[in-house]
This record gives C-alpha cells, structure tokens and sequence, in this order.
C-alpha cells in the first residue's frame, strides 16, 4: 500500500494515453499534447509529477477548463483530468459544444455516474471524445502512507458536531476514491461515541454497496482489510505539542501546502528559494531526514553540506578535454544538489532562528511534562513562571494553559488560579477562548497514552538538541518527545487483533465478535482522522510500517493536515 506506487500508476496511464485516431504521416510520439486539468485535480498532478515528467511525455502546455480564453489548436490532442463535480462537468459540457482542440480523451478522479456520461454524450456532437476513463485519486497524497482531503472545517462541518451535506458527500467520495485505488473492499470501522464518525462510516458503507459489482468485485484476501474512521477530539491533546521532527516542525513553523513551502516571509531569503517544492519521492536528503528529530537533522545536514563540498571540489579541478566532458556530464547533478543544499539550509536555518527567538526549548519541555505526568507541583510551578514570563509570546502561554486543561482535573483550585494568570496576561478574546476551549472538551477523558559560520550553525543545532536529551536511542527517555499520540497504542491493539469492539463499532453487521483468531490480523489498514492529522502521527504510522515489514500495511488520512495554530482556529468554528 505504497501511495506513491498509486500515484505513479494513474498519472503514467494518463499522460502515456495514446490516440485511437488514425493520422497520416504523423508519428504518434511526436503529437504534441495538452493537458486541461481543473481547480481540484491541478495540485493532484503538481504533487505526481513534474514539469520534466510531461514535457518527456510531449506534453507541451497545460491549461485550466475554467479559463475560456484558451485558443483554438485543432492540431493538438488534449488530455482532461478533472473531478466530477457539477461545476467541471458544466465547464466541460461547454468545450464539446465548441472543441477546441482536435480529439479529447477524458479522465474522471472519481466515480462518474451514468447521467453525468450521459449528458457529456449528448453536448459531443462533434465526436470529439475518443475515450472517458475513471482514475480514482480524489485525495493528496503527501507522503508514501499518508493522504489528506485538504478541507478545513468549515468546509465539511455546519457547526462543530454536525456535518454540512457538501461535507459528508465530499468526504464520502474521497475516502471511495481512496478505497477503490487501492483496491480494497475493507471492514468499517468507527469511534462509537462519535456521530461525526458514525454518519461518514454509513456512508462509506452504503457507497460500497451501491457500487459493489461495478468497482468493488475485488478477489477474496485471507485477512480483511479494515478502515478505521477516527475522531480528533479524542486525543486533542497531539495537535497542541510542539513537534521536533524536520518535516513537521515545517509545518509548524513555516507552513507546508501541497508540498510546497513558502519562504518568502524569511529574512534576507535568496528569490530563487522563495518557494521550495518537499517531496520525499523527489529529495533524496528529506527522504532520509524527514522523521529525524532536530539534533539528528543537524547532524546529517552537516554531513550532506561536507559531501558537497567533497564533491564539487574534486570537479572543480579540469586539466583535460577528458575532465571537461566528466564536468559538463555531472553539472546538472551538481547544479540540482547546489540547489538543495541551498535549500535545506535555509529551511534548518528559519526553524533555528524561531526555536530561538521563541524559547522554544522551555516552552516544549514544559508542555512534555504537563502532558506526560499526572499533577505535578514542580510542573504547575514551572507552568505559571513561564506565564509571568514578559519574553513568552501570549500564543503558547494560551497553548500551555489549554495543554493544561486537557490532562488536569478541570475544576481544581490550580485551574481557578490558572486562569487568574490568564487573565492578567493575555487579552479578553484569549481568555474566552480559553473557557470554550475548556468547555468543548470538558466531557473527553484524558487520552489514553502508552507511557557564524554555517558549519558551526550545523554543529551547535546537533550538539543543544542532543545535550538535552537523555537517550538518543530511546525516544520515552528524551524530554521532548515524552508524549506518545493515541495513535501509537492503536496501531499496537490492530497489530495484536486487540483492537475494543465496545468502543470501535463496525458497520453493517460485520462485527466478527470480540475475541479472533490471532491470523485474522488485517494486513491492510487504513486510518482515517476527521478534524486533520498530524506529521507526528504520519511517523509514528511511518515507523510502525517498517517494523512490520509488509506483515501488516497501515495508510494514514485525515481532513487536512494539522499545525498548532491550525487546530486551536478551527476550535473556533
């Protein structure tokens, strides 16, 4: 269940498309092809594939079906993949009526229905269309087990328990699309306390129904995948942590989109790192550093920067037409490694520069041990000397106090006294987000848990990070990273067929009883987060997938994925 083997899949079946028209005298590699794409499936292709990957495929130009100021060029085929949404299938009816381009084949992200095939049959008076295929890749795939939906709540949800009826349709439709490409038929499962899950879990289940003969008549497995549809609000507390491992503290701190980060607003930032593309699939020094906390990440950037310089210093030497020839082989690759370096160390570079400027380091080990220990007066007593701390950003002492409220006894005398501190330290509006954040989560238990130069930068991030754990080998044991997601014990409970039928129902009568057999141990398993997910989680799902080494498979999905400041505004919806 690698998603960037389902990526690969669709959009090589996509662009390798070939004509069913016979042309004379025309070389079939050789027809220039464009690509329409609309609003939705425009970033699914952005994360696939490159510019350098169409361009091999002679794909030429690539346009929006929304912009009707496209010119006319019968002399080129044109390949659409688009979502079949009400507003693209209008966009679409359009150009058939009045084709630009010489032959379209059609490629739909998700299940088409018949009404929709037959109204684009109807508007094709010009036989245009030499093909109409569903490719099922409604979703984001960021990393190789992780996808996201890209929908903030307000998005999906009516308020904060109910779903809006775009919402739950949309989500429906995703999760089918992420189903059928991996081509399972799973047992559903749900948080039972949670409507949000049940409502979704429905329908999932009633889509796979309606389309069972049609998409779903996969072969008979030995162990029958599950999809595990979860609730945020039952471990809000991992969104709130700071995190320390590269491609979440990004996130975090500089924000990921699709992939792309945006550093534009970093100080005295070269133009050309303005926007920088993170992919696993396609960096070689992030796929390797993207799950290391931040004093490894130093570590190995020093490293990366040292073989740099190795490299490019053996080349710079050219005593013969030999040397020039081996030079102007290799200097693409050098020129793409320059390129990288440049960036990762920019990238290293910010989250520093925040880590300091923020006292992150305090702030993190007090949110670790709030998190991790029951009451604790050494704890509550660091707790309110970094409230009345004037250098700490009103921010993370309203995160601290939230952090708080989670894992203490909600109406005890140090809760009262808390927010007496907030009140004289933050503003009327932090405050009342306090008390709703407070309220909102009031009826959750406390989650389960399972208990200047550039080379001296590199070196001094290694060397303040590790100084301050206890045990590089053992996460439990470094400060930072005491808090261990909800996550993590699932994942343990599916692995040992342990997982509670009181509190994860299933849908549809499949429920198998309370005890299986020890072999029933699904092999597939796909988790679903509604509320977002975090890239912490994604490691932790990252790591388990190792371990298991193809014994057991898990993907992980959600609504978006989470930041801190993410989660805490969509607390105010």
């Amino acid at each position: 269940m690698n998603l960037f083997d389902v990526a690969d899949y669709y959009i090589n079946k996509i662009v390798t498309s070939r004509s069913k028209l016979s042309l004379a005298n025309v070389n079939e590699h050789q027809r220039i092809k464009i690509l329409l794409l609309d609003k939705n499936t425009t970033p699914t292709i952005s994360l696939c594939a490159t510019q350098s990957d169409l361009l091999k495929q002679e794909i030429y130009l690539v346009e929006k079906i929304e912009n009707e100021q496209r010119e006319v060029s019968r002399h080129l085929r044109c390949l659409v993949y688009v979502k079949p949404t009400e507003e693209t299938l209008q966009c679409l009816l359009r150009e058939l009526r009045n084709p630009r381009y010489g032959e379209y084949q059609i490629f739909f992200s998700n299940i088409v229905s018949k009404s929709q095939l037959e109204r684009l049959a109807e508007s094709d008076d010009m036989e245009a269309v030499t093909k109409v295929e569903e490719i099922f890749q409604d979703f984001f795939i960021l990393n190789q087990d992780l996808f996201s939906l890209d929908l903030q709540p307000k998005e999906f949800l009516s308020n904060k328990l109910v779903w809006s009826e775009s919402g739950i349709a949309g989500c429906t439709n995703s999760l089918v699309s992420v189903l059928l490409s991996l081509k399972i038929k799973p047992e559903i499962r749900f948080e039972g306390a949670s409507k949000l899950c049940e409502r979704l879990a429905k329908e999932v289940f009633y889509e796979i129904g309606k389309n069972e003969r049609t998409f779903f008549d996969f072969p008979v497995v030995d162990s029958t995948p599950v999809l595990l549809i979860l609730d945020r609000k039952t471990d809000p507390i991992t969104p709130l942590l700071q995190p320390w491992t590269y491609q979440s503290m990004i996130n975090e701190y500089i924000g990921i989109k699709r992939n792309i980060v945006d550093l534009s607003k970093v100080p005295k930032i070269d133009k050309d790192l303005e926007k920088v593309t993170l992919s696993s699939k396609q960096d070689g020094f992030f796929k390797d550093t993207m799950y290391l906390n931040f004093g490894e990440l130093g570590d190995k950037l020093k490293q990366y920067v040292t073989n740099y310089k190795d490299k490019t210093q053996t080349n710079s030497q050219i005593d013969s037409i030999e040397d020039i020839k081996n030079f102007i082989e290799k200097y693409p690759e050098f020129r793409k490694l320059s390129g990288n370096v440049a960036k990762h160390m920019a990238i290293v570079g910010e989250l520093d520069r925040q880590l300091k400027t923020r006292n992150i380091w305090e702030i993190s080990e007090i949110e670790q041990n709030l998190s991790a220990h029951e009451a604790n007066e050494g704890d509550f007593s660091d707790l309110v000397k970094l409230l009345q701390n004037e250098n700490v950003d009103k921010y993370y002492k309203l995160k601290l106090a939230c952090i708080y409220s989670l894992t203490h006894q909600i109406n005890s005398d140090k809760t009262h006294q808390l927010i007496e501190l907030l009140t004289q330290q933050l503003l009327p509006e932090d405050v009342n987000f306090f008390h709703r954040f407070k309220s909102f989560f009031s009826h959750q238990s406390k989650t389960a848990q399972s208990k200047r130069d550039k080379d001296d930068i590199l070196s001094e991030l290694a060397r303040r990070f590790n100084s301050r754990m206890n045990s590089k080998s053992n996460a439990a044991e470094n400060v930072y990273m005491q808090h261990i997601p909800e996550i993590s014990s699932l994942l343990t409970e599916l692995s040992k067929n342990e997982l509670s039928r009181d509190r994860f129902k299933t849908v549809g009568g499949q429920n198998r009883g309370t005890t299986q057999n020890r072999m029933d141990m699904p092999q597939d398993v796909i988790l679903f987060v509604i509320g977002g997910v975090t890239y912490e989680e994604a490691r932790l799902v990252h790591e388990f997938n190792e371990t298991m080494n193809t014994r057991m498979r898990v993907v992980l999905g959600g609504t978006s994925i989470l930041s801190t400041k993410e989660y805490m505004n969509s607390i105010e919806l």
